[in-house]
């Protein structure tokens, strides 16, 4: 019985999630600025392929870091570190002071950042950019897709390979069963944080105003702290994934200059007609 009524509140409660993402997208489609389009605005073949020139690229940038990407590198690595062997105690706490209250408003943040979710009102986005006849609307949802969609590559990969405990398994934050496909050893990283902060960075990059900046990071990092209030992460697990929405989104967001450009190894892939190819290049 509780299960029948748990299950028809859930369906009442879906429709009005959609409709606050439609307003929310429209919102957001209102507020963005009217700006060049100066990167692809069409969905078509030239997009599917930029997206795999990027993950190319993304997967061989390191070959290229200067000092100051490599400090960056390090203190994302620090700031991820830093936070394990506090894992424990956070998930003691949040468990210790959990409220239905704060259980609902985390189940919220945590429908708004499913990457699902965000792919759906991504493209909701875009269609309004496209009856609207906006291509700078276009660009920048095709934008924050292209940041979601690499990401989660990543993640999914991250996933797999690392093959980290889940809180809810007691089995500790320092349990590992790597090259795994089961649900409750892919804690790291979070697909929900990694990917609300490659769309709020995608997204921020195209618009002027500071406050729907801050509104972008605010929402990312309340769906970032919703998957610890629901005992599906650890600590260290969102604030990894957050950085790295944030810097394959920022990379995405500001093409290199021709100088940057000069003296490194790129790794390329090519979509064709029924095959898939790709090419390591150096340029200098």
């Amino acid at each position: 019985m509780n299960h029948q009524i748990a299950r028809s509140r859930s369906s009442r409660k879906l429709p009005a999630n959609l409709l606050l993402i439609f307003l929310a997208v429209n919102f957001l489609v209102q507020a963005l600025p009217a700006r060049p389009a100066d990167t692809i605005s069409e969905l078509n073949g030239r997009y599917f392929k930029k997206i795999l020139k990027d993950t190319g690229m993304i997967l061989s940038s390191p070959g290229s870091w200067e000092k100051k990407d490599w400090f960056r590198f390090g203190l994302s690595l620090a700031a991820t570190s830093a936070f394990f062997p506090l894992d424990n105690s956070i998930h003691r706490q949040v468990y210790e002071h959990e409220s239905p209250t704060l259980t609902s408003v985390s189940r919220a943040f945590s429908f708004a950042g499913a990457p699902l979710g965000l792919l759906g009102m991504l493209s909701a986005g875009y269609l309004i950019g496209h009856f609207k006849h906006s291509a700078s609307t276009r660009a920048t949802f095709l934008l924050a897709g292209e940041s979601l969609l690499i990401t989660e590559l990543f993640v999914k990969a991250g996933k797999i390979g690392i093959g980290r405990a889940r809180p809810y398994t007691l089995e500790g934050p320092f349990a590992f069963n790597p090259v795994t496909l089961q649900g409750q050893w892919q804690s790291f990283p979070s697909g929900h944080s990694a990917a609300a902060w490659a769309v709020a960075t995608s997204l921020a990059s195209r618009v002027k105003s500071p406050y729907l900046r801050a509104t972008f990071f605010a929402i990312a990092s309340g769906i970032s702290l919703s998957r610890i209030f629901l005992d599906k992460h650890f600590a260290s697990d969102v604030v990894g994934s957050a950085l790295l929405g944030y810097f394959i989104a920022r990379k995405l967001s500001k093409p290199e200059s021709p100088e940057k450009k000069a003296n490194r190894a790129t790794l390329s892939f090519n979509l064709g007609h029924r095959f898939l190819a790709f090419g390591l290049s150096y340029q200098f």
